[in-house]
């Protein structure tokens, strides 16, 4: 019996660590930010889910950690709040993913936008409490999120999906 690091878990893992990065990058590359008060693109749920359908609990909770600490550089939460709520999102995604849902574009879309949507009740509840700004015009601005990020989500599916299957060829080999 052999003990050490799986090289092909481990690689895994850094295509995924990279992805994530490029998630984060590519919605604030040049070109892609809109002007003020016009909604972003947030692919990272989308992606962090793919993972944990396809990988499992474990590797979806260390990329949703990790995605979550790099979306907390640019947000006015909590330091860190991001990665722990990434990072939940991403054990539940893959639990589900594994016990109960297929591995299917619509399973890991409805987990990406439920988790949009999740985040937008709960900023617009804080928003209301702290700031006294009006509840549904907070969820508008987030709907409006969900709208623009679903299609760059489903092309997260897609990649995933890709470096998944990529690797369970090698296995088999």
């Amino acid at each position: 019996m052999e003990y050490g690091i799986n090289r092909r878990a481990a690689a895994k893992g850094i295509i995924y660590i990279l992805l994530a990065t490029l998630c984060y990058i590519l919605p604030a590359a040049r070109g892609m930010v809109p002007g003020y008060g016009l909604p972003t693109v947030n692919v990272m749920p989308f992606f962090i889910a793919a993972v944990g359908f396809f990988e499992g609990p474990y590797m979806a909770g260390a990329v949703g950690l990790y995605g979550g600490l790099l979306l907390s550089l640019s947000s006015s939460t909590v330091e860190g709040a991001e990665g722990l709520i990434l990072a939940f999102f991403g054990i539940f995604c893959g639990s589900v993913g594994v016990m109960m849902m297929r591995k299917i574009l619509p399973s890991v879309m409805l987990c990406g936008i439920g988790l949009l949507a999740g985040r937008g009740i709960i900023s617009a509840t804080y928003y209301r409490i702290f700031y006294g700004v009006s509840f549904w015009s907070v969820l508008v601005s987030y709907l409006r999120i969900i709208a623009l990020s679903a299609l760059p989500g489903a092309l997260c599916y897609f990649i995933v999906s890709a470096v998944s299957r990529r690797f369970f060829e090698e296995e088999d080999t």
